[in-house]
């Protein structure tokens, strides 16, 4: 089967206006004020962030959707990714999606209530106003009202950019959500764009012995497979979102989406803090929430197990 991975028009129209969107209200420097952690400055541009549209992008329009497919959802995953947005808008986008009553649906596709994503028996990342939650267990997801959660605050933790709550209660009757599982691998893949252009820029402009530091050999290998791992992740995340629903094994795209989206975001974050030297170990710089992030959003959906099991078992 013959599948074109190059966005057409409408689909370029879409990613670019979120991409001006996001670099103009939410660029990745919101986080250096504590004001705007916990999902605090995507909740001030909430009303913006419904009038562009993405909460029904992917749903059908008799479900009061916009008619579009996963293909355009995970551009704007990638998107988010890329400006480490709160992973509650990503959650706000996939709750349509496990509810079958048409009042919440409506709801959460017009932002008027809205969802955060949890981890099964682990923690809710930034719920704070979440009306419903996205929570991932064995078998899948299901959405579940905050009421009916035991939710406990938590002081802490991986990315301090974050806001996390102590969860109990399960994650209840789960549905597939392979769908999320290529979501996650988008958002995970602009993380490994980022942290490319980060190190690239940063290579062209920090001189060492007369010269950018980008001219040496190291530095260029280093960037070179930064650019091949992103590039890789998201070829295998854009296929496994074109072929969705369409005869292809989807379990199987999805957990191969997740693999690269891993490797290329862990291992790219960790090259980007690498390539700022000294100063990429600091607070001062960003390089660090690449990573962070990162291995939270790792967390949700499937785990490396999981994936491994669904991608040998067609070897």
């Amino acid at each position: 089967m013959i599948v074109d991975l190059i966005p057409d028009e409408d689909q370029s129209a879409i990613e670019d206006t979120i991409v001006s969107f996001l670099s103009d209200m939410l660029p990745v420097e919101r986080l250096r004020d504590a004001a705007s952690h916990g999902g605090a400055a995507e909740s001030a541009v909430w009303s913006q962030l419904c009038e562009l549209g993405l909460f029904g992008l992917g749903l059908p329009e008799e479900q009061g959707g916009l008619g579009l497919g996963l293909p355009e959802e995970v551009l704007v995953a990638r998107a988010l990714g890329r400006n480490l947005v709160s992973p509650g808008v990503l959650a706000q986008l996939c709750a349509p999606h496990l509810t079958s009553d048409e009042s919440v649906r409506d709801a959460l596709i017009a932002g008027e209530a809205r969802a955060a994503f949890a981890i099964d028996q682990a923690y809710v990342l930034d719920g704070e106003g979440a009306d419903w939650i996205v929570v991932f267990g064995p078998g899948g997801a299901s959405l579940r009202a905050r009421g009916e959660l035991t939710l406990a605050a938590t002081h802490g933790g991986l990315d301090h950019t974050m806001h996390f709550e102590r969860i109990e209660g399960g994650a209840g009757n789960t549905q597939p959500a392979l769908r999320l599982e290529v979501l996650i691998a988008a958002y995970l893949t602009g993380i490994a764009q980022a942290a490319t252009d980060m190190a690239v820029e940063y290579a062209k402009t920090r001189e060492q012995f007369g010269q950018p530091i980008g001219a040496f050999q190291a530095i260029k290998h280093s960037c070179a497979d930064m650019a091949t791992r992103a590039s890789a992740a998201d070829t295998q995340t854009l296929y496994a979102a074109t072929v969705f629903g369409a005869g292809e094994d989807d379990a199987v795209e999805a957990a191969a989406a997740r693999t690269l989206a891993k490797r290329a975001a862990f291992e790219n974050a960790k090259a980007n803090i690498q390539t700022h030297g000294g100063m990429g170990f600091t607070a001062e710089c960003d390089a660090h929430l690449f990573l962070k992030r990162a291995m939270v959003m790792d967390m949700l959906g499937s785990d490396s197990r999981a994936r491994r099991a669904a991608l040998t078992a067609t070897a």
